[in-house]
């Protein structure tokens, strides 16, 4: 590597390293043009040299910078779009609810965790879960599509909690319920929220809360709320942490949903032990999201093969369900993504992959493939803990 080479991979290092700390910051524009820069000073680096192992980690790393110059372009734009539709909501509301230039500031970094359009899931893309579908339709569909019917003393609940194992598809049907009514969706973290600077989490809340009353008919979903909201006092806790409980406490206490600016809380947890008693009661419906039945097991076994050639019918499925007992939807997915990929794998170990220019005939994929794959992957759930959420259930929730 020539003196000039070494020099050139250095500054894009440098401006790697820079956007990074800016991205880390909220301050994405700065962040863009760093990643920017590093990609540049990348490409013109694997120019001048002929290291084949450098050019390959180079090249990563571009596609790397460039596709998060690209994901934070986006997420200004949203959030100027944001801006703009705030701006409209604020001149209809006669000037109410006004956005600092600091708040504005917040709304850039949340950017990322707001989608502006209703996410493209139905019910029909969740298989089985339909006492879950229901009351959601009861608590977020019905209230937002039907204002009239929900009035007077029949008012929409403003918090529902979903918990259950992991991997059973509560994100799945938050999103669902949020097309279906056509609400505003806004999807967050704990990561999302959190943030290691003085008073900065609670400004985040804070914002995302606001942002939602301008956008209603809003959906604000809070995933792995558990990680937000322990039990206070335990000696885990820090300041900063408790600081940020209250602030969501009092955001969810003080939120105010009308029949013209529908908005409601659902969060969702693997953990709701772990729940702090005053977060639990601002959740007034607290569905338990099981994993799924045989019905439900089948149609999922369908739904991540779909598109792939299959020596299977009906009954097939069926037994594929039988032998999936405990399984979650996730389990489920990772066993279909092992399956399909087995005739890959088998022509690979052949050497018939070798040539790009050969065609290659793909195999059907027969019962005996789920057969074998089922015995390596396992459920992530064993029975002690399925027994745990039912408790759980009986005693807090609703099935």
């Amino acid at each position: 590597m020539s003196s000039f080479d070494s020099k050139l991979y250095q500054f894009a290092v440098k401006e790697a390293n820079e956007a990074v700390a800016y991205d880390g910051k909220g301050q994405y524009r700065q962040a863009i043009n760093k990643y920017q820069r590093a990609a540049e000073s990348l490409i013109q680096f694997i120019k001048y040299n002929n290291n084949q192992i450098m050019i390959k980690k180079c090249k990563k790393q571009i596609e790397e910078y460039l596709d998060r110059a690209k994901l934070l372009k986006s997420h200004l734009n949203g959030a100027r779009s944001i801006k703009s539709a705030t701006d409209r909501d604020i001149k209809e509301a006669g000037g109410e609810g006004e956005i600092s230039d600091e708040e504005r500031e917040i709304l850039d970094m949340i950017s990322g965790t707001i989608i502006t359009e209703s996410p493209n899931v139905k019910w029909s893309d969740i298989a089985g879960l339909k006492s879950s579908k229901q009351v959601l339709r009861e608590a977020i569909v019905l209230p937002i599509m039907k204002p009239k019917l929900f009035t007077g003393a029949r008012k929409p609940w403003s918090g529902v909690l979903l918990f259950g194992p992991p991997g059973c598809g509560k994100t799945l049907l938050a999103k669902a319920a949020a097309s279906e009514c056509k609400a505003t969706f806004f999807s967050a973290s704990s990561a999302d929220l959190l943030s290691k600077w003085l008073g900065e989490s609670e400004k985040l809340v804070s914002a995302l809360f606001k942002i939602g009353r301008l956008r209603a008919p809003s959906l604000i979903f809070i995933d792995e709320i558990d990680s937000l909201a322990t039990k206070r006092g335990e000696g885990s806790e820090s300041g900063g942490e408790r600081r940020v409980k209250t602030q969501l406490l009092s955001e969810i206490q003080g939120m105010k949903t009308t029949e013209n600016k529908p908005m409601l809380v659902l969060g969702a947890t693997n953990r709701p032990w772990d729940l702090d008693n005053a977060m639990l009661s601002r959740f007034q419906k607290k569905v338990y999201v099981p994993l799924p039945d045989l019905e439900a097991r089948a149609e999922i076994f369908k739904i991540h093969t779909k598109g792939v050639n299959m020596a299977l019918d009906d009954e097939d499925f069926i037994e594929l369900g039988v032998r999936s007992e405990r399984y979650s939807g996730r389990d489920i997915s990772n066993v279909c993504r092992e399956v399909i990929m087995m005739p890959i794998r088998e022509l690979d170990a052949s050497g018939m992959l070798e040539h790009p220019e050969q065609e290659v005939k793909v195999r059907d994929i027969t019962l005996d493939d789920f057969k074998k794959t089922l015995k390596k992957v396992k459920p992530m759930m064993d029975n002690k803990d399925l027994a745990r959420y039912e408790d759980w259930a009986q005693k807090y929730g609703e099935y």
